[in-house]
Parts: structure tokens; C-alpha cells; sequence
């Protein structure tokens, strides 16, 4: 799970089967809320990744490993790597996913940065596309893609507006990529 701040109750996550890791990118509070990844960690014992300014919180109540800008960790299968992001925050951070041949980019609330093409290309991206980050909209949203070139983009941080925008820009771009518009709190299972 990513960026679950306090969006998910545990019985929601024993719904989705569980939960073996936790993600966090930064530490605003539409991302990350100290008191439930405490009920998480009692719950679930997850490994608990962050970037330095979660670190900074939940060192003292988790196992936290911090994951800086440049770095990427491997653990159970999977490795996460991470980029800095173009965001306020303490240390925010962009994460790729390897799991096995799968390719799972997460933007966080970022803004473009040039040097995630260092990830490119993926399968998945989730790509942030606007309110209520500061650095976010559809056009950057665009600029994300073509550096990742996903093939299915997710629009994620945004209103209906910002994300069918997204969307639109994408089909007009010529770019070869896929977009999935779920609806919120929907549940969708892929087929990568």
C-alpha cells in the first residue's frame, strides 16, 4: 500500500487481503497520518518504507526504513527505488516498484522532474494531475507520462476535472499509452 494516510480502516484492508508493506512518498497528511500506521503496524506487522521526512516521525513507534533520493531497497521480491520529488515536504519522494517483470511507478503529488525517465519505461503509473498539490496539474501530468512512458496511466491527486483532462491530453498527445479512470474507492484488479 502507498500513501494510505488515514483512508483505509483495518477492516477495509483485511477486505483487500491484508497488508504485507506500506509506502509512504512524504509526510502531508493526505498521505500519511502517524496514528494509523500505528494501527497498521499492530494489526498487520507490515515493513514500513518512508522517505525521510516520515522516517522522521515513525521512527520512535515502527520499523521504518527510510529511503532517501538515488536509493533503492530490495526486500521480499520486490525492489523500490527512489527519485526526488517536485514537492514541499521534508525529503519528498517519487517510488518505482520492480516485481519481478512488472514496473510500478508512484508520483506522489509531484510536479515534472526530468530525471524520472531514469524509471522509463513502466507498466503502471500512477501520475498525480493536480489539486490540491501546488506542483500538479494535466499538462505536467502529460510531461510525467512522457518521461515514464507507461503503458496504463492511473491520474491520481486531482478533481474530476483535472483528472478526465489528463485523460483527454493524454488520446491527443499520440503517445501510446493507456488511462484508467476509476471511479474514487473503486476497486479495480488488472491484468499486467
Amino acid at each position: 500500500m502507498i500513501d494510505p494516510s488515514s483512508l483505509f480502516s483495518i477492516d477495509e484492508i483485511n477486505d483487500l487481503g491484508g497488508l504485507d508493506i506500506v509506502l509512504f512518498t512524504h509526510e502531508h497528511s493526505d498521505h500519511f497520518d502517524i496514528a494509523s500506521l500505528n494501527s497498521m503496524i499492530d494489526e498487520f506487522n507490515p515493513r514500513v518504507v518512508g522517505n525521510p521526512g516520515v522516517y522522521r516521525i515513525a521512527r520512535r513507534s515502527s520499523g521504518i526504513i527510510r529511503i532517501r533520493d538515488g536509493e533503492m531497497l530490495e526486500f521480499e521480491g520486490i525492489k523500490v527505488h527512489a527519485l526526488r520529488s517536485v514537492h514541499p515536504g521534508h525529503h519528498p519522494v517519487v517510488l518505482l516498484l520492480e516485481i519481478g517483470r512488472l514496473s510500478i511507478f508512484h508520483g506522489d503529488s509531484t510536479g515534472f522532474s526530468k530525471s524520472f525517465s531514469a524509471f522509463s519505461p513502466v507498466d503502471l503509473a500512477f501520475i498525480p494531475v493536480g489539486s490540491p498539490s501546488p506542483n500538479s496539474s494535466p499538462s505536467e501530468a502529460v510531461r510525467i507520462a512522457r518521461a515514464v512512458v507507461p503503458s496504463l496511466a492511473v491520474p491520481i491527486h486531482g478533481n474530476d476535472s483535472e483528472r478526465s483532462g489528463f485523460v483527454e491530453k493524454i488520446k491527443l498527445s499520440n503517445l501510446n499509452i493507456k488511462t484508467l479512470l476509476p471511479e474514487i474507492g473503486e476497486i479495480v484488479t488488472l491484468d499486467l
